[in-house]
């Protein structure tokens, strides 16, 4: 995704605005070095690799990929710790500023109208991301099939989007429907999303606060919490695909009579090389650098938190 908004921590303005909008329905983990199949040359056969044992790379990519916060990151990652409310005003303002602007020629207005837009909808699209819970409202999002308009040229619809939202206490639901809209003639994202939680009665209730403290901080990309959680996930899934035997350890082995309670590594050489492949294939710009040493030390911290269980015996 290409870097279209303001950079972190700044407000928007005419000095630092550029005239392209963002797209809402794009991942925005990795702003420049997306995961792409370039980024698998020298390691063709990592997939081959874990074909051998097993594991199904739909699920890897379940969890390294599809697993991010996709909205909610690039949010953050461009407003730094701004509340959506407030972004959301701001946005506003520039609405108001563009209406009455004379010193931009036309094309320079329409082009910033345009970009105000995909950051507004960039913006609802986050505020659906973490909104799936509102108060005791559980919302599922359904997409409609698509259609064709009765006109001549038989124009087509894009699909539609039909929320239900269940109260956990009560059972009540609430459901609300927009027909897809023509290719010719899209609807603003902003629109259609406000429109849908003043439907189910939901707007006074949205949690509109800041996500960037759960997901990014002042230490550098490795260690932000949105990326923290892929290595302990990862290698959860990752580690009954690898067993081997455990070195004997004083501090874990638990000793029974003559019999030593072992068991399997927990940090197989090979497991460390291939998260090691795969984490640097997906997010290239965070874990280009990465050592086998760092991985290690964070699957450690993850695994102290663990009870000790013993799986074998001597």
């Amino acid at each position: 995704m290409r870097g279209v908004l303001v950079r972190r921590n700044r407000r928007l303005s005419p000095d630092t605005m550029t005239t392209e909008g963002p797209d809402p329905n794009k991942p925005g983990a990795e702003p420049s070095r997306p995961y792409s199949p370039e980024n698998i040359q020298g390691q063709p056969d990592i997939f081959e690799r874990l074909k051998q044992r097993g594991i199904e790379y739909e699920q890897v990519m379940k969890i390294v990929q599809f697993g991010m916060p996709q909205n909610p990151f690039f949010f953050a990652r461009q407003f730094g710790n701004g509340t959506i409310k407030e972004v959301l005003k701001h946005i506003e303002s520039w609405k108001q500023f563009l209406k009455g602007e004379y010193l931009l020629t036309e094309d320079l207005k329409r082009k910033a109208a345009q970009w105000v837009e995909g950051t507004e909808g960039l913006v609802w699209a986050t505020i659906r991301d973490i909104n799936v819970q509102i108060g005791d409202w559980n919302l599922v999002w359904l997409s409609t099939p698509p259609g064709q308009v009765e006109t001549p040229d038989g124009e087509h619809v894009d699909s539609g989007v039909r929320v239900v939202a269940t109260n956990q206490k009560t059972n009540e639901q609430r459901t609300h429907e927009l027909p897809g809209y023509r290719r010719s003639a899209p609807r603003p994202l902003s629109e259609q999303y406000q429109e849908i939680y003043a439907a189910l009665g939901l707007s006074d209730e949205l949690w509109l606060r800041a996500p960037g403290p759960f997901l990014i901080s002042r230490r550098a990309a490795q260690g932000w919490p949105a990326y923290a959680r892929l290595i302990p996930a990862l290698y959860d899934f990752l580690l009954p695909h690898y067993r081997s035997p455990g070195h004997y350890s004083d501090k874990i082995d638990i000793e029974v009579g003559d019999r030593v309670l072992t068991r399997h590594a927990r940090y197989p050489k090979e497991l460390l090389d291939d998260m090691r492949v795969i984490l640097k294939m997906h997010h290239p710009n965070v874990f280009e650098k990465t050592t086998i040493n760092q991985l290690k030390a964070a699957i450690q911290r993850h695994v102290s938190r663990k009870p000790t269980q013993a799986t074998g015996h001597r």
